[in-house]
């Protein structure tokens, strides 16, 4: 039984294991037991292994364009929540938290001074 419940699990473990081999992402279990996922300390996702979700913080513009497309759903203000019960969801999931790291590190770097 507990098998059963590891293979479940499985896809949406793959998504922080993935993030976490990008340069400067660390990933922590947080105070609920989600495994969060940060970039220079801003959070970029969680995901809830006990009801397989990726749950992510998006702007307005990103978040009603994946909602229209009906790849997640609702969450809080500001968040949208991906069901992961498939490698295809958790490839979507990687997909979707990637945008938000390129947008992440871009804004970061463009706020960093130039070395002179």
């Amino acid at each position: 039984m507990s098998n059963s419940r590891a293979t479940s699990q499985r896809p949406a473990a793959s998504i922080p294991e993935a993030a976490a081999a990008w340069p400067g992402v660390t990933t922590r279990i947080a105070p609920r037991g989600a495994t969060a996922i940060f970039l220079r300390g801003e959070e970029l996702a969680h995901v809830h292994l006990d009801r397989s979700t990726l749950d992510m913080p998006l702007g307005d513009e990103r978040r009603a364009r994946i909602l229209d497309e009906g790849r997640a759903r609702k969450w809080f203000p500001g968040w949208i929540s991906k069901r992961i019960s498939s490698d295809a969801d958790a490839a979507d999931g990687l997909a979707l938290l990637r945008e938000s790291y390129d947008e992440q590190r871009t804004r970061g770097a463009t706020a960093t001074p130039a070395a002179n």
